[in-house]
């Protein structure tokens, strides 16, 4: 079928209407008309409030995994480590616990060493279908800076052995970095399909598109380095909005095709009791597009980013203390329902609804980091938490330290059975571990002291993830605990300015 096809009946795109405000969790954002600007207000990097942040998930209130109950309940006789969490209709999880009152109300890493054991590991059966990887890694370095990203299967899939629903895929072209993360809906049986081909096609387009704009437009690295409230640095935003865009429906445009070829399959006509709709395929779209540019004299970054759906995409200031450090470069979309995510569609494609998506932004911002749900519900709210991980990330190897390791402090690392055939224990160091107290100023006062972290790390415990950033990336992804945490992991983190 074609897009035209999929069309809903009524409706016509809207006029461009972007808009870049920083997005607060107790707010929506303001109205703002095509008349206002014709392509995304740019955001510089500043300080956001303290309370600032896209609701990426409500551990405690909601959900935002996918659509359908039975992508948040856990396999029959796994502990829920976390009962506050709600299923996509809003109601507790009702499934047994393991856990009696009294060990409910043990500590985090008390519940997770008695938990952890209990995941069981399965290998995913063939049924003549597409089947995901265990694990995918990718790591990139250049004159500008690294990137580094993985994917894991999430605990809940290794237990009940069905596939990994994320996907995502990174590319250099012309000193630009390119990433683009994508998570199936659960409850869709081939989204994993869908997350793939998504990410793949997406990548593929930059790769082409950033090449061939430099190249019609020589000037346009220099545009972007001036004077953001210039027309010539406003006309090069659009550009890159328009190039951003295109990529998404160029995705789009490759699940249709992709959904052709696998029309009247027997395999997956047996698999899902009929022919493949385009349903089946859903997933996440979260892209993002980083062009170095210098400032007067001053290396900074141009970032422009699309998300559609839930997960996170953040910039962070790796220099500067914790009241401007952070930024959010996208905004977690909802459903109709509760608990429901958006995902690429013939509507969110459409030029109306995905102007909205898109946010430019430029300064000293040295990290971004695009992620599935998987672990930015991990990490909500994402003002103060995605500091916390920047120090997870940081403490476990996988993003250089500045400063050596000189003798070691407690907290020692914690150890958990691995969800794997050996079950063989890893350890992590978790920042938490170190906070004074579990507050949201304990976290920014951790952040601050930062310089002094490196007696707690991994290294300086005589540990490591693995050999490579990649490795030490999937390492840590596949074996951190979180109390509630079973989804599948994504990550992509790119890195510049490295010594």
């Amino acid at each position: 079928m074609d897009r035209d096809d999929n069309r809903l009946p009524g409706t016509a795109p809207e006029e461009m209407n972007l808009i870049s405000e920083p997005v607060r969790a107790d707010s929506t954002r303001g109205s703002r008309t095509a008349d206002d600007m014709a392509i995304p207000p740019v955001q510089e990097d500043a300080a956001q409030p303290e309370n600032t942040g896209v609701k990426c998930s409500v551990a405690a209130q909601q959900d935002n995994s996918r659509e359908g109950v039975q992508d948040n309940a856990l396999p029959e006789n796994i502990p829920v480590q976390d009962s506050s969490r709600s299923d996509k209709n809003g109601e507790s999880e009702q499934v047994t616990t393991g856990v009696d009152e009294q060990e409910q109300r043990m500590s985090d890493s008390d519940v997770m060493r008695h938990t952890a054991s209990l995941w069981r590991y399965r290998t995913v059966a063939e049924n003549g279908t597409e089947l995901h990887t265990e694990y995918h890694g990718k790591y990139t370095r250049t004159g500008i800076g690294e990137m580094i990203g993985a994917r894991v299967r999430g605990k809940k899939h290794k237990h009940e052995g069905t596939n990994c629903d994320d996907w995502f895929e990174t590319a250099v072209a012309d000193g630009c970095f390119i990433a683009v993360v994508a998570d199936g809906a659960g409850s869709k049986q081939l989204s994993r399909i869908g997350a793939r081909v998504s990410c793949e096609s997406a990548v593929e387009y930059l790769k082409t598109a950033i090449p061939e704009m430099f190249a019609q437009d020589s000037g346009i690295r220099s545009k972007l380095s001036g004077d953001m409230s210039g027309e010539d640095f406003l006309g090069a935003c659009g550009q890159f909005a328009a190039m951003i865009r295109k990529s998404a429906e160029t995705a789009f445009d490759s699940v249709i095709k992709k959904l052709k070829s696998l029309y009247s399959d027997q395999n997956y006509i047996s698999t899902l009791g009929r022919n493949p709709t385009l349903a089946d395929m859903g997933s996440t779209f979260l892209a993002a597009v980083a062009v170095p540019v210098e400032v007067n004299g001053e290396r900074q970054r141009f970032v422009v980013t699309l998300q559609i759906g839930d997960g996170c995409i953040c910039a962070i200031d790796s220099k500067a203390d914790h009241n401007g450090c952070f930024r959010l470069l996208g905004e977690a979309d909802s459903g109709a329902y509760s608990g429901e995510t958006e995902f690429l569609s013939e509507r969110t494609v459409s030029e109306g609804v995905i102007a909205r998506k898109i946010r430019i932004s430029r300064g000293r911002s040295d990290i971004l980091m695009l992620m599935s749900d998987g672990v930015a519900d991990d990490y909500f709210p994402a003002q103060p938490m995605m500091k916390r991980l920047y120090l997870d990330l940081w403490l476990n190897g996988i993003l250089p330290m500045r400063d050596g390791c000189q003798g070691r402090k407690e907290p020692e690392p914690l150890k958990f059975p691995a969800v794997t055939p050996e079950q063989q224990p890893v350890a992590i160091q978790y920042a938490k571990q170190l906070l004074s107290e579990n507050s949201d100023d304990a976290v920014n006062e951790l952040w601050d002291s930062r310089d002094t972290l490196a007696p707690y790390s991994l290294a300086a415990w005589g540990s490591s993830l693995g050999d490579r950033p990649d490795n030490r990336l999937q390492s840590w992804l596949d074996n951190y605990n979180e109390r509630g945490s079973f989804d599948d992991r994504t990550l992509v983190v790119m890195n510049f300015d490295v010594e």
